[in-house]
């Protein structure tokens, strides 16, 4: 890092130290290092609302006392949580945002994000921590590092070497969580496609549908949407879709619709061709089992 840019990041850890009491807030510990790149806090804040200011760090909050609903919304920020102790936040550099937070006890460590990480070999990217931003969570690993880092710190300031080893365990940490939330989200995400293409099949029963219209409905490549909805329903799209139309078929039959009416209302323009696909799934032909359903009722 060069010259400068430290003498920019212990202005900005000077302005942090000097915001401090005009907040009303009670700094137990207040620690940095010499660069003023990462800064480390154990603050009791009371309860805010309105708009803050823009600030230049990234942040990692441990809540270890008070706790009540926050509210923060701004530029590609949105969260709507309850703090407690042992909850988490995360937090990007930010311009002002507005909302509200209740009186607050936190642990925080603050760090300027392209100065870390001190003990990698190698560019740690930040890349996707903005995921964090918009829930609280709890992660017993991270709050004992933390409180550990915190320990270390007001014996030794925010510079040792296992300071830097603790940063860099607890990006880590954030880093897999990142990856475990958007796997998940993939997941909803693809099951929200395959609810969408079922919902697609249910209103065009009636219609000429193909596994490429299908896949259209949820940007998926044919091939790609066949694999996953197999997955999800044990069946090829083409064996769901005349599934689902036997058995619409058979609830007309059973009212006493016509077979060439049946197999119009069940996407079959020829009769001849429904009345081929219903003995292939039932075993008989569409007349002779309404037949025998009449007889039997």
């Amino acid at each position: 890092m060069s010259g400068n840019n430290k003498n920019n990041w212990s202005i900005s850890r000077d302005n942090l130290y000097r915001q401090v009491p005009t907040l009303g807030a009670e700094a137990k510990v207040l620690t940095s290092t010499a660069s003023g790149s990462v800064v480390v806090a154990h603050t009791r804040y009371p309860a805010f609302s309105g708009e803050g200011r823009a600030f230049p760090y990234a942040v990692i909050a441990l809540c270890t006392g008070g706790g009540g609903r926050a509210r923060r919304e701004g530029p590609g920020v949105f969260l709507d949580d309850f703090w407690q102790p042992g909850k988490l936040g995360v937090s990007m550099p930010t311009p002002a945002v507005a909302g509200f937070t209740p009186e607050l006890e936190t642990l925080t460590i603050a760090f300027n994000p392209s100065d870390i990480p001190f003990c990698h070999s190698e560019p740690f990217s930040l890349d996707g921590f903005e995921l964090l931003s918009n829930d609280l969570f709890e992660d017993e690993l991270i709050s004992a590092v933390m409180v550990a880092i915190l320990r270390d710190a007001e014996a030794h300031g925010a510079g040792s070497a296992f300071f830097e080893h603790g940063l860099s365990l607890i990006l880590n940490r954030l880093k897999k969580r990142i990856s475990a939330q958007s796997r998940q989200d993939d997941k909803q995400g693809r099951n929200q496609q395959l609810n969408d293409a079922l919902a697609e099949i249910e209103q065009r029963l009636d219609q000429d549908l193909t596994v490429t219209d299908l896949a259209n409905v949820v940007n998926l490549s044919p091939r790609r949407f066949t694999r996953l909805f197999k997955q999800r329903t044990g069946y090829t799209p083409f064996m769901y879709l005349t599934k689902q139309r036997m058995a619409r078929a058979q609830l007309l039959l059973r009212k006493g619709c016509s077979v060439t009416d049946t197999a119009m209302a069940v996407g079959y323009a020829n009769p001849a061709k429904f009345s081929a696909a219903f003995r292939r799934w039932l075993g008989q032909n569409p007349s002779s089992w309404q037949k025998h359903t009449r007889t039997n009722a």
